[in-house]
């Protein structure tokens, strides 16, 4: 892509599954933030050519376009909802930038909004093969895999990656205690706050100011403590895994032409999208090819690369990118990642796109350049990638 500019984003504090947020609806919280996003950047709302949500637990139906309309923009703007669960805001954002390149638009507003505490409650209708009569046939979590549903597909897929690639516990819950403590440095030190609202609670809830997850006390003697979270497992447990989350994040893509036309202040330009399959009962290994095709197809090196922001659903994806792709500590996930955070699921790519603009800012460039990469891999083993170059 040579035609996509990034001009800027904005995010929701994040809220914990039944925390602040657990009467808001994720077309509340996305709202709200959608608003501010074009209030904050001056956008001329009639230009937009479209909103792309990535949403992953809501009620079907096409939550974007109740969120642009719950935000008041013109009845003229269409939405689209994307879905690869917790990939659907990086696919949102390829989406669009996609249109844009294509010609079909010069002005998107891409990312996503969940809500984990307001989501439907999903049972198997009597006519499914996976119906079970006279049992429950209320469910959790969407099936990924053929064969029989697993409530605890997405956790059995990072003991499978943990064992393979040899990883200790220890060193799993020494990840989890470094995202904690970079997340408590960058909200001490305000790095994050001109990128955070705190959505409208309409009298619904507590107050608002902080990211609900954060453990400024949590030690390794706590996560040593708590027990693996599938049976006979031995490496995931709940400190070292991301929690189920609340939250929203966009960001606004422009073509070159409409920015210079318009005046607009570019924080980067999308370079490339890639996305790749993996094996499905193994989903956190998608992090590892995805991000080695789109360096390959962009002839760069990991050395070429000023900051990664990886999408931290276990930390059993921090060990394959510093150790896999080789990636290093001091240019990874620098403020913390979703262990610390959460994984508000189809706002995360609109998350970590946000904290990599604020992590190229802070490093240094290479080369005379600073690159930057964002990663995700998705359940159902999808693993998606995108490369920034900051302007």
């Amino acid at each position: 892509m040579n035609n996509v500019c990034i001009v800027g984003g904005l995010r929701s504090f994040i809220g914990v599954e039944k925390g602040m947020y657990k009467y808001l609806t994720a077309e509340e919280i996305g709202a709200d933030v959608l608003s501010a996003l074009l209030e904050k950047y001056n956008i001329e709302i009639n230009d937009i050519n479209g909103i792309l949500v990535g949403n992953s637990v809501g009620g079907c139906g096409n939550p974007a376009r109740l969120l642009t309309l719950e935000a008041g923009l013109p009845i003229g703007i269409p939405a689209l909802t994307v879905d690869t669960q917790c990939g659907s805001g990086l696919e949102a954002m390829a989406i669009a930038a996609a249109k844009i390149e294509a010609g079909l638009g010069d002005l998107f507003v891409a990312g996503g909004a969940e809500s984990c505490s307001t989501k439907p409650v999903r049972t198997r209708n009597e006519n499914h093969p996976d119906y079970v009569q006279d049992g429950n046939n209320i469910y959790n979590v969407a099936k990924f895999v053929p064969g029989t549903p697993d409530e605890l597909t997405m956790f059995r897929g990072a003991e499978r990656v943990a064992e393979k690639w040899n990883m200790d516990k220890d060193e799993l819950d020494a990840w989890a205690l470094r995202s904690h403590k970079l997340a408590v440095e960058a909200r001490e030190e305000g790095v994050l706050a001109d990128i955070i609202i705190a959505p409208d609670m309409r009298n619904r809830g507590a107050n608002v100011n902080a990211d609900e997850t954060i453990r400024p006390k949590i030690s390794d003697r706590l996560l040593k403590r708590l027990q693996p979270l599938v049976p006979g497992g031995k490496f995931v447990t709940a400190g070292n895994a991301c929690l189920t989350q609340d939250g929203a994040a966009f960001v606004i893509l422009c073509s070159k032409k409409y920015a210079k036309e318009h005046k607009l202040n570019i924080e980067a330009e999308l370079v490339d999208v890639m996305s790749v399959g993996v094996d499905p009962n193994c989903s956190p290994a998608s992090t590892v090819p995805v991000v080695e095709k789109l360096l390959e197809r962009n002839n760069l090196k990991v050395q070429d690369i000023s900051a990664w922001e990886f999408n931290e659903a276990f930390a059993v994806i921090d060990v394959l990118a510093t150790k896999e792709l080789g990636i290093p500590k001091e240019r990874y996930n620098i403020f913390g990642g979703a262990i610390a955070y959460g994984h508000p699921y189809g706002a995360s790519g609109g998350i970590i796109t946000l904290h990599l603009l604020k992590a190229l800012n802070k490093l240094e460039k290479i080369n005379g350049n600073s690159y930057g990469v964002c990663s995700i891999a998705a359940a159902g083993g999808i693993g998606t990638a995108l490369l920034l170059r900051k302007v």
